[in-house]
């Protein structure tokens, strides 16, 4: 039985990744992709109208990149916890994801075997980073 939904919001401007992304996640019982972005300043919109429990963002997007849509998301109240996806393990952006309110970051080369358990992490008010 399962106790709560994850609602989650999925930024990414990649098309394959942001689609490969929501049935990854769309394959969990307890998780439920409740909106797509396909850049930063789409997310932040997308989530004022759904309302995630977490948001999955790449880093790396048009117009507002995602560790500055993290921290207007943040800056708005939006209390959402959001993790980071990036394709460099880069110890400066996981601190200025951090600094930006992130609570997770993932490489996207491991996204098969760390996204869903940073999700419930993030999820249940535990950090990643």
């Amino acid at each position: 039985m399962i106790d709560k939904v994850i609602r989650i919001l999925v930024a990414d401007d990649h098309p394959i990744v942001r689609q490969s992304i929501v049935a990854l996640l769309n394959r969990e019982p307890d998780m439920e992709v409740v909106g797509t972005a396909v850049n930063g300043r789409d997310a932040i919109e997308t989530a004022q109208t759904t309302h995630p429990d977490v948001i999955v963002m790449d880093i790396s997007m048009p117009e507002l990149d995602g560790i500055r849509a993290a921290g207007e998301i943040l800056q708005l109240g939006l209390a959402v916890p959001i993790i980071m996806l990036s394709m460099h393990h880069n110890s400066a952006l996981v601190k200025q994801a951090r600094k930006n309110g992130a609570v997770g970051y993932v490489v996207k080369q491991r996204a098969n075997d760390a996204l869903i358990p940073a999700i419930r992490a993030a999820s249940a008010g535990s950090a990643t980073l």
